[in-house]
Formats: structure tokens, C-alpha cells, sequence
């Protein structure tokens, strides 16, 4: 009993019970799919994209019709994936690449009013090595595959947020 009335375990004990008595649930933990319908150009990475949605299991493409309310109707509008030169050594020779990613889209429902534009960037660096091109592009795909991902994980949370308003 003593070890509880300390500081550090009081607070914790403070934020367990918090967050257990206001219902809080992870995103990851969420087991409803979210009906969706994508539209987008047949661009690579807009169709990873959606390979990639379909992969994850949260999304429902083939929604009832007959539940409009429930469904969100999104449009990819900009998706692009953008290198830089991001260090250079004394020789001018490239040390690292800065890789930027944005995504850019649209959505409708009949739970909003008016279309909701929202755009997700990331950027992050790699090292470049000019003797190590290979190794270098399976490191951009890991880099693209995973901007995909948090951005899928930042569009289930909107979804989420609207759907249960």
C-alpha cells in the first residue's frame, strides 16, 4: 500500500483510471471497418496507396449502398513524393538525401456539410552512397511504404473522429 501513495505511482494510477473511466480506446484497437470509396488518377504511388489500404483491413471497398450515411467518399488530389540533395561532403558529392512526402485529398460525406480538404506531409533522410545504389532504393521503398502507412493511420484516425460525430 505504501508503494502506491508515491508520487510516481499515484499519478500513474491517476492516469490508468482516467483514461478507463472516459472509455479511452487506441485507434489500433478500433474493430469497425470504415466504409470508403477512393477515387484517384492511376498514378505508382497512388495505386501502392490503395494496395496498401486494402492491406491493412480497416477499410471497407465495397460498401452497402443502401447505408449512405456511413460511407466516405474520398478523392486523392495531389500525392507526390519528392527527393533532395540534403548534406554535401568537402568534394560536392552528396552525403545524405532528404526524401518529402504529401498527401493531399478530399473528403465527402453525408456527415459534412461541405467537402473536407486535408494534406499529411513527412520528410525524412537517408544516408547516400554511391556504392550501395541498390540497398539505397530497397531503403526509399521501406521510406515510401512507411509515409504510406502513417498516413493511412492519420486518415482512419479523421474517419474515426467524423463517423462517431
Amino acid at each position: 500500500m505504501d508503494s502506491l501513495l508515491k508520487p510516481k505511482n499515484f499519478l500513474l494510477f491517476i492516469y490508468i483510471s482516467f483514461f478507463c473511466s472516459c472509455s479511452y480506446q487506441l485507434a489500433d484497437s478500433y474493430e469497425e471497418k470504415i466504409n470508403i470509396l477512393i477515387s484517384s488518377e492511376n498514378t505508382q504511388l497512388d495505386n501502392l496507396f490503395i494496395a496498401l489500404l486494402k492491406e491493412n483491413g480497416s477499410f471497407n471497398f465495397n460498401p452497402p449502398t443502401s447505408n449512405d450515411n456511413n460511407i466516405f467518399q474520398i478523392k486523392i488530389e495531389s500525392h507526390k513524393l519528392s527527393r533532395y540533395s540534403g548534406a554535401s561532403s568537402l568534394d560536392g558529392r552528396t552525403t545524405r538525401v532528404r526524401m518529402e512526402y504529401k498527401f493531399s485529398f478530399s473528403i465527402i460525406s453525408s456527415n459534412l456539410k461541405e467537402p473536407l480538404f486535408r494534406e499529411f506531409k513527412e520528410s525524412s533522410y537517408y544516408v547516400y552512397d554511391d556504392s550501395k545504389l541498390l540497398s539505397m532504393e530497397e531503403e526509399e521503398d521501406l521510406l515510401v511504404r512507411e509515409f504510406i502507412r502513417s498516413s493511412q493511420q492519420k486518415l482512419k484516425l479523421l474517419l474515426i473522429n467524423f463517423k462517431e460525430r
